[in-house]
């Protein structure tokens, strides 16, 4: 039976040691743990200050009775026929599997729950986020991103991903424009057919995004190219209008409530929904990503230059 070794290396004996490289290595990592644990702290801090501004806490939820008020909320939000979202056991499995429950309070009650759970490859993916209809505007679902971010990097993961529709525009500002997330996958009918009352009879598309946690917040609008093509439009009607696109920026405007426009006519969200979906899809294949959102809220695909 034979055997091969690589070129040049005695198997009876260690490979060779570069002191100044593992030195160097080691001190990389050092600093990276040193700016891991500055960002954590500093995170620490924003939740405070952002909780007292409203007048509400961020915790993580670790006490099975806590898990049972915060799928009750969770339920209250969503609506599912069959249940809450997430049943009171799944929410103590994450939390003592070492994976993110958090939520805000208003005294001892629950008013914002999110769930997060770890990735095979370091990214804690944010499964579920949402507040209480009568807690909108206090900066709730601000307040749990900034708590998961704190959580994050104490934990030592450096980004979170998660998905939402890109037809919700008030959603797309804040995961884009406020924390600054980036989008990187447009993902056709991510979870199939929904049930509950917030996405029932609608096409479940989400964009995907990744937040680099050691990165700036917030973020903010960016300006696209000066000669920028609007390839998803409103007509007069509220309808969607798409054009040509071409190497330059283009902008994809969406309506200003979707919410309110598929309740109040579903066939013209239907047709919203396959628009965006085809103007995304085009772009992605001309060699486009979205880099963020322009002033008017509308998306901006650019295309990657070598």
């Amino acid at each position: 039976m034979s055997s091969s070794v690589a070129e040049g290396v005695d198997p009876g004996r260690p490979p060779r040691q570069d002191p100044a490289r593992d030195a160097g290595a080691a001190g990389a990592e050092a600093a990276g743990a040193t700016e891991r644990t500055g960002a954590a702290v500093r995170a620490g801090m924003l939740v405070a200050e952002v909780g007292a501004r409203n007048g509400v806490r961020a915790t993580a939820l670790i006490d099975p009775a806590e898990h049972r008020a915060a799928s009750a909320v969770l339920q209250r939000i969503w609506g599912h026929p069959d249940g809450a979202p997430l049943p009171p056991e799944m929410l103590r499995a994450f939390a003592y599997t070492g994976n993110y429950v958090g939520a805000v309070l208003d005294g001892n009650r629950i008013v914002g729950v999110s769930t997060a759970f770890r990735t095979d490859h370091g990214v804690l993916h944010s499964h579920i986020a949402g507040v209480l209809a009568e807690y909108r505007g206090r900066s709730i679902g601000y307040l749990l991103k900034l708590h998961q971010r704190a959580w994050a990097l104490e934990h030592g993961i450096g980004s979170i991903a998660w998905t939402f529709d890109p037809l919700i525009r008030r959603n797309a500002h804040f995961n884009l424009v406020k924390l600054g997330a980036a989008a990187t996958d447009y993902l056709c009918d991510f979870y199939g057919e929904m049930t509950d009352q917030i996405n029932v009879g609608e096409r479940s598309d989400r964009l995907l995004v990744e937040w680099d946690l050691l990165g700036p917040v917030p973020g903010r609008p960016i300006a696209p190219e000066p000669d920028a093509v609007r390839v998803l439009d409103l007509d007069e009607h509220g309808g969607p209008v798409r054009r040509p696109g071409s190497d330059t920026d283009r902008l994809l405007q969406v309506p200003l409530d979707m919410e309110a426009l598929r309740r109040k006519d579903p066939a013209l969200g239907g047709r919203w929904r396959m628009a965006l979906r085809a103007t995304f899809t085009e772009a992605f294949d001309d060699g486009h990503r979205i880099v963020g959102m322009d002033d008017n809220n509308a998306y901006i695909t650019r295309k990657e230059r070598p």
